[in-house]
C-alpha cells in the first residue's frame, strides 16, 4: 500500500517534509490541495474517535499512511491482528450461548477439550466462509489488474482492523450485559468492514455496504447451524 491523500485518496510522494529533527512541514495533496494527512500530528484520541465516527480519511490513514511512518512489519501484524479476531469470536459464542460451556465445565477435562475444540473448528469455518465470500463479492466490482493476491491480502487486512468494534465483547464476558449488545456490535463491525472496503477497492457506498452484508449474511448462516445443531444434540 502506497502513501495517500486522506481527503480525496490520491497517491501522494510524501506525507511531510522534515527540515530538522522536530521540524517538519506537512505536504498539500497535488489533486485537492489539501493537506495530504493532518493525522500525522493529531493526537491518537483524535483518530480513535474518527474511526468509530467512520470518517473515510481516518480509514486511509490507518491502512495506507499509518504503517510508512511507523514502519511496522505488516505480515506479523496481521497475523496477530487475525489470531484476536478469532479470539473475540470465540468470545462472542461464550457470551450468545455461556450455559454450552459451563455445562462441560462440570464434566472431564477430556470433555471441555473436545467442546473447545468444536468452538474453534466452527469459528475458523465461518470466518474462511466470511472472508471468502467477501472477496468473491468484490471481484464483481474490482479491476481485473485489481485481483492479484496482494489486492486481496489488502481487502482481508482492512477487515480484520476495521472489526475493532468486537473488543467489546471482552467487556460483555465481565459484566452483565443483553445479548441484543451483541448484535449492535455486529451492525457497527459491519459499518466498519463497509468503510475499509469502500476505502480500499474505491467502491460505491452501496456496493460496500452490500459486499459486507453478503459476506456478514454468509458468516451467520454457518454460525446459526452450528448452534442449531448443538442445540439438537442437547435434546438428544
Amino acid at each position: 500500500m502506497g502513501l495517500l491523500c486522506v481527503n480525496c485518496g490520491s497517491p501522494v510522494i510524501a506525507l511531510y517534509i522534515q527540515y530538522s529533527p522536530g521540524n517538519i512541514r506537512l505536504t498539500k495533496c497535488a489533486k485537492c490541495k489539501a493537506v495530504a494527512d493532518e493525522y500525522i500530528e493529531c493526537e491518537m484520541m483524535i483518530l480513535l474517535i474518527d474511526l468509530i465516527l467512520h470518517k473515510t480519511k481516518a480509514y486511509r490513514h490507518l491502512f495506507f499512511n499509518m504503517p510508512h511512518l511507523n514502519k511496522y512489519e505488516l505480515q506479523g501484524l496481521v497475523w496477530k491482528a487475525a489470531f484476536l479476531f478469532l479470539l473475540l469470536d470465540a468470545c462472542r459464542q461464550l457470551v450468545l450461548d455461556p450455559s454450552k460451556m459451563h455445562s462441560e465445565l462440570s464434566r472431564s477435562p477430556a470433555s471441555l477439550l473436545v467442546a473447545v475444540g468444536k468452538l474453534m473448528f466452527s469459528i475458523v469455518l465461518s470466518n474462511v466462509v466470511f472472508f471468502s465470500t467477501l472477496l468473491l463479492a468484490t471481484k464483481s466490482f474490482r479491476n481485473k489488474q485489481e485481483t492479484s493476491q496482494s489486492r486481496n491480502m489488502e481487502i482481508c487486512m482492512a477487515v480484520l482492523f476495521s472489526s475493532y468494534f468486537k473488543i467489546f465483547m471482552t467487556v460483555m464476558m465481565v459484566w452483565d450485559f443483553p445479548s441484543s449488545a451483541v448484535f449492535i456490535i455486529d451492525v457497527f463491525v459491519l459499518s466498519s468492514n463497509a468503510v475499509a472496503v469502500n476505502v480500499v477497492t474505491n467502491a460505491t457506498t452501496f456496493k460496500s455496504v452490500g459486499v459486507s452484508f453478503i459476506g456478514h449474511f454468509a458468516k451467520f448462516l454457518i454460525d446459526y447451524m452450528y448452534f442449531r445443531s448443538g442445540l439438537l444434540r442437547m435434546h438428544l
